[in-house]
């Protein structure tokens, strides 16, 4: 057996060495610490025979905190394996890890241990396992028995070996494949190999507390050079979806998907990218944050690109991200394709539900201000426009025609006093009295101050 947790050993968390690459994750730190305020116990700290740490850097840090100075540790047991003396065994004896297909592929690039094989003849000692069948499966040195294969070797050097359990046997397998270099794909098929044996361990220990998720991630991801353990997960992920995609129909999404998950995954880096694909969009609950899409026919405002500050109708939707537009004012045949990140849509303006709610529509219409009954003149900036001396209250656009002009009309009444309004009635009409004129100032003013 490659390893064992033999016993318990108290030990001082000081005097405990911590390899280099080795680094505490403070949110573990803190979890543990929590924990042993609840129940007073700390995860698992193992040592190896030397002393020094191989699993539990976060509840090692948390003890040394809360001033443990004793605390229970497992050391872990690395027994002498015994060799034996290496046999000539036929090629047809023998045949390639499964898993080692699985992990690193059927069509590796092997041409460089080709080229040193040919140039020496030597190819290593392999180690293989008796299948019970007659056979023997190779743990290490499948990609040297690819080679002398294809070379015409028809004998190999072989340490026959019996491993106690099938982790073991996991554990040797990727102990063989440690120096050599690895795509993407290929170290998280590791990882998720090593996930297996963390799993099966785990049970051996006997439902003691085990170490956090986090540690775990953290420790696989350095074993299978990805870096930190979101690394890891990422990478994992990518390799899950690729497995997933690998049957789908040829020209589908999920196949273009697979096509590219492969293609990034075949890369010594680029996790990142291989993520960005598979990564779940995050539903909104708020609907003001879903992506706008404009609707056909619809008036649009463009706030980007080369028309922007146009007012423009959208005539075909031509995708997901774009439509043909025509711009007001351009020639009648002239269209434009828009992007839809580059157009807004035209608030909507409700229709008037009254009389006084369609005067003041009207006035906004011609720049006068909402609500300003008494305004005959469009608001203007500063320091445009004649000065305020200059203008007459009752300067009235004559030139405009049908509820426009009733409106601006309206509003000059409402500014004239009841003697104003009888000069003008009397020049228009001389049948109406005084005593009506000031009957009808007196109506129009009550009827403004209602409905204002």
């Amino acid at each position: 057996m490659t390893q064992k947790f033999n016993n318990f050993k108290p030990c001082n968390p000081h005097e405990i060495k911590v390899p280099s690459n080795l680094s505490a994750d403070e949110s573990e730190v803190q979890k543990v610490i929590s924990s042993f305020h609840a129940d007073g116990t700390i995860p698992d700290i193992i040592i190896n025979e030397d002393g020094e740490l191989t699993e539990g850097i976060n509840a090692l840090i948390a003890a040394i905190r809360l001033g443990q100075n004793i605390i229970p540790t497992i050391v872990e047991v690395q027994p002498k394996l015994e060799l034996s003396v290496p046999l000539l065994i036929n090629t047809e004896l023998l045949y390639i890890h499964p898993l080692n297909s699985t992990i690193y592929g059927e069509n590796e690039d092997l041409s460089g241990l080709e080229a040193a094989i040919r140039e020496t003849g030597w190819i290593k000692t392999l180690v293989a396992t008796p299948d019970g069948n007659g056979r023997n499966r190779i743990v290490s040195g499948n990609s040297c028995f690819k080679v002398g294969c294809k070379l015409g070797r028809k004998e190999f050097s072989v340490e026959l070996k019996i491993f106690n359990t099938p982790q073991d046997e996991l554990r040797a397998l990727l102990a063989g494949n440690v120096g050599r270099e690895k795509t993407i794909e290929q170290k998280a098929r590791e990882g998720l190999l090593w996930e297996e044996i963390e799993r099966e361990e785990a049970k051996s220990r006997q439902g003691r507390a085990g170490l956090g998720e986090g540690t775990v991630r953290d420790r696989i991801a350095t074993k299978v050079g990805l870096g930190s353990g979101v690394n890891y997960e990422h990478a994992a992920a990518a390799v899950k979806a690729l497995d997933e995609t690998a049957d789908a129909p040829i020209g589908s999404v999920r196949h273009q998907q697979h096509q590219q998950l492969k293609q990034i995954l075949s890369r010594p880096r680029g996790v990142d990218a291989a993520y960005k694909l598979i990564k779940p969009a995050v539903p909104s609950t708020n609907q003001a944050q879903q992506r706008w899409t404009p609707k056909e026919f619809e008036r649009v405002k463009i706030i980007g690109g080369p028309h922007k500050g146009a007012i423009a109708v959208v005539r075909t939707i031509t995708g997901p991200f774009s439509a043909v537009c025509y711009l007001e004012g351009d020639p009648e045949d002239k269209r434009h394709q828009i992007a839809f990140n580059q157009m807004e849509a035209l608030p909507v303006t409700k229709p008037p539900t009254s009389v006084t709610a369609e005067l003041e529509q009207k006035q906004e219409e011609l720049g006068f201000g909402k609500g300003k009954r008494s305004q005959l003149l469009p608001d203007l900036t500063r320091n445009e426009g004649p000065p305020i001396e200059q203008q007459s209250a009752t300067i009235t656009n004559l030139n405009a025609t049908g509820d426009v002009l009733v409106t601006e009309v309206a509003i000059a009444l409402s500014r004239l006093t009841p003697e104003q309004l009888n000069q003008a009635i009397s020049k228009a009409s001389q049948t109406w009295s005084k005593a009506q004129i000031e009957a009808a100032y007196q109506a129009l003013h009550e009827h403004t101050r209602a409905v204002a």
